[in-house]
């Protein structure tokens, strides 16, 4: 449907509206098909009316709105590989807010709680950034009072409702245990297109820094669980239009981060 449509349709319903009450008028009959006449008329206009006035115009392309990110994504992990760093990122719960830190081999520094970008020392390295997924996390607790629970039923629960009811981003999510891993699958998923474009770089951006939508995955399964959660893999099965994420807490949390559940 483009964005004429409702507005043609309303003129449409109007345009009926007048002319059965001119027919109305010409006939002047006064008997039961006048009065249908009418009432088709009256019922015509306000539901032309109404169509007008609850249109809200239709919302940005998909597959537009999935190309907004792609190139800070890839720019990001880029800049990252020319540092040395090659692990995949980390999302690490502090308070109510979550930080992702990408290390340098697989394993998290000792302290990754410093406000720096670049985590140097023994305990290892790293970079520290805020996730791609900060405004959507905070826009979700601003609108919908997102608050993200500690019980595991209860979180992945949480996390198929934020993809599924609240965000719309495909038709139907799941989310599960797998052993320790949370399984996350978006089918139907409504932002492939994100997907072919970053993949088409690399696939290691999706790991290694994420996207808005897979880096908030993490980051509602680290503030669930209270400790830092991994993307471990992700897979993308484009002529099926599903994306599946395997998001892998970790052990306790390391020195610096505070307790996980935004509850």
């Amino acid at each position: 449907m483009t964005a004429r449509n409702p507005y043609r349709g309303a003129f449409l319903l109007i345009t009926a509206a007048a002319a059965l009450l001119v027919l109305a008028a010409a006939t002047g009959r006064g008997d039961i098909t006048t009065a249908t006449l009418v009432l088709a008329g009256a019922g015509c206009f306000i539901a032309g009316v109404f169509l007008l006035a609850l249109h809200k115009g239709e919302p940005l392309d998909p597959e537009i709105a999935a190309l907004l990110p792609v190139q800070g994504t890839v720019s990001i992990a880029t800049l990252c590989a020319d540092l040395g760093v090659q692990g995949d990122a980390w999302f690490i719960p502090e308070g109510e807010t979550v930080v992702e830190v990408v290390p340098v081999a697989g394993s998290l520094p000792e302290n990754p709680g410093d406000d720096y970008s670049y985590i140097t020392g023994e305990g290892g390295c790293a970079v520290r950034l805020a996730p791609a997924c900060a405004p959507l996390l905070a826009r979700l607790r601003e609108k919908h009072a997102l608050e993200v629970p500690g019980e595991d039923e209860a979180l992945l629960a949480c996390i198929t409702e934020v993809c599924e009811d609240l965000l719309e981003i495909a038709e139907k999510a799941e989310a599960k245990r797998d052993g320790a891993n949370i399984v996350v699958t978006l089918s139907g998923y409504r932002l492939i297109s994100g997907c072919r474009a970053v993949r088409a770089a690399s696939p290691k951006c999706c790991t290694m820094i994420g996207c808005p939508v897979c880096s908030l995955l993490a980051a509602l399964a680290a503030l669930g669980t209270g400790v830092p959660t991994t993307l471990e893999h992700i897979s993308v099965d484009e002529k099926r239009g599903v994306v599946r994420v395997i998001l892998t807490p970790a052990g306790p949390a390391p020195r610096g981060a505070g307790p996980g559940n935004s509850r």
